[in-house]
């Protein structure tokens, strides 16, 4: 019995171990991304630290650009990046920044910018995730672990989509070579990130 081309095809391949396409079938899509883009007016990081024991030094520091993917039906993300302006930021008190400015501290002369990627995220809820990623500042990178949440998504007259995201986490200033005024500044710095994101 004689075989036609198209069951040769298919013996052929089953010998050989390969899965034969057929006709017609349709191929497996990867799941669709969306891309929003970070509104750095809208976004920044605050540092909170212990001063003196007594009190707590609050520094913001903002956003100069970021994207958060998310699933294209979705806003749960599953890969943040972050870059911030460490030369802008502020404490309120001109004194007070010029000091955190200079090579005491985040040495903004020589180390500009704050970035900050995932690793990964997990969802802990529908609207909760945890996210391990990694910061770099003052010339160190380090893993850092950071509780988020976004809050309701709504549109813009133009019709884009626009979401809030806040995480909150803690890293030690020591780990990133700030090691100045110990026992009078603290150690552990409080980390929250609040973020505006626009769809594409």
């Amino acid at each position: 019995m004689r075989l036609g081309t198209l069951s040769l095809y298919v013996f052929s391949a089953a010998m050989n171990g390969a899965t034969p396409a057929v006709a017609g079938a349709a191929t497996p899509q990867a799941p669709a991304e969306a891309t929003w883009t970070v509104d750095a007016a809208q976004s920044q990081a605050t540092l909170r630290v212990p001063y003196l024991l007594l009190a707590k030094t609050t520094a913001t520091i903002p956003v100069e650009s970021g994207t958060v993917v998310t699933g294209a039906e979705s806003t749960m993300p599953v890969r943040v990046d972050l870059h911030f302006a460490s030369a802008a930021l502020t404490t309120g008190d001109p004194k007070r920044d010029a000091d955190l400015r200079s090579d005491r501290f985040f040495d903004v002369a020589r180390y500009p910018a704050i970035v900050f990627f995932s690793d990964e995220i997990i969802a802990t809820n529908t609207s909760t995730f945890s996210i391990k990623g990694t910061l770099t500042m003052h010339g160190a990178s380090h893993a850092i672990m950071l509780d988020g949440h976004s809050s309701t998504e709504d549109r813009s007259a133009g019709g884009k989509r626009h979401i809030r995201y806040e995480a909150t986490g803690s890293f030690r200033r020591t780990d990133f070579g700030m090691t100045f005024y110990r026992g009078v500044v603290g150690n552990d710095v409080t980390i929250d990130v609040t973020i505006e994101a626009t769809s594409p």
